[in-house]
């Protein structure tokens, strides 16, 4: 391509007999005229159809926009040159519709707003270039569907993964900052849910206290707005110990006239203890008991008391044998 446009410009300077010396200054009048051409060209007024996007603003504040499709607007305008070509030029352009000035129409719960392109020639106007002059917008007719603004506010979960260093647990549920949030969206919509999650918290061979801060997970619809996107969290931990208590078994519903001889007749208690509550236990916050029935060879012992920061008691044996005899 570039050698046939160099042999087509040899050419044209044999036939119009141009010396090599004379060369700039051809080249230079070349130029020049082509950009009077040009500028000719681009001043002249022309009729075409240009492209913009509608964006939907100014809705009522009570109402929500549920149907936010893209909506290309054509429009047949007169301009310059120079303001078609800047028009093609720009990357996005958009022309702002005023919801406010739409013409309302109730659905059922909903309402159903419609534009009139041929009642909004001048709207369109006044948003173009001064020197671009509308004709016709095509399509003529756009319709939005907005329903009614609801807010709710709801608890916040928290999704976690915690593995704790040996000896170590969590002391309390973890404490968010807020534990509420406010969603607002359709009315339909919002009702539906009854709270919000967060990311999950991973947390590997945790042995003290932690706090941070975690992303809410958006609900699974797009219309749904919320007052806080990150919430704090507080976690703390304890370290526990393993403790053991010997107790006698007290028995229950013995026949009159008879008693009875357990073997054994004590119970060994195993728990689980927060380290700063060691020193509080005692005998007396553990009772244990069996009670007596004829139809069992074995007795199973019963827990029938325990102090409430006491956990994970295991009791050894279960299960008891008896003697009885008679008065």
């Amino acid at each position: 391509m570039f050698n046939k446009l160099k042999l087509l410009l040899n050419r044209l300077i044999v036939a119009l007999r141009i010396k090599k010396n004379q060369l700039p200054i051809f080249f230079f009048l070349l130029v020049l005229s082509s950009v009077f051409w040009v500028l000719i060209v681009l001043s002249k007024d022309y009729t075409t159809t240009v492209r913009y996007q509608a964006t939907f603003v100014d809705l009522p504040k009570d109402k929500l926009l549920i149907d936010d499709k893209n909506v290309d607007l054509h429009l047949q305008v007169v301009a310059p040159g120079f303001t078609i070509l800047a028009n093609r030029l720009r990357y996005r352009k958009y022309i702002p519709l005023s919801v406010s000035s739409f013409i309302p129409k109730r659905k059922g719960n909903k309402w159903n707003y419609y534009w009139l392109g041929k009642q909004s020639i001048s709207q369109l106007q006044d948003v173009l270039p001064t020197n671009m002059q509308l004709l016709n917008v095509q399509p003529n007719r756009i319709d939005v569907m907005l329903d009614e603004k609801a807010e709710r506010v709801l608890p916040v979960q928290i999704k976690t993964d915690l593995s704790f260093k040996e000896l170590f647990r969590q002391k309390e549920p973890i404490r968010l900052e807020p534990s509420t949030i406010v969603i607002s969206g359709p009315k339909a919509v919002v009702e539906v849910f009854d709270y919000v999650s967060t990311e999950t918290l991973i947390l590997d061979n945790i042995s003290s206290n932690s706090f941070g801060t975690i992303k809410i997970q958006p609900l699974n619809h797009s219309e749904i707005n919320y007052s806080l996107t990150n919430i704090n969290w507080e976690l703390k931990v304890e370290e526990y110990t393993e403790g053991e208590i010997i107790l006698p078994i007290n028995v229950k519903n013995v026949p009159k006239g008879y008693d009875i001889k357990l073997f054994p007749n004590e119970v060994i208690i195993n728990y689980l203890v927060s380290l700063d509550k060691f020193d509080l236990v005692k005998k007396d916050i553990f009772r244990t008991s069996v009670n007596f029935d004829y139809m069992k060879k074995r007795l199973p012992i019963e827990l029938d008391f325990q102090a409430d920061f006491i956990e994970n008691v295991r009791l050894k044996p279960e299960k008891v044998e008896y003697f009885l005899i008679k008065k």
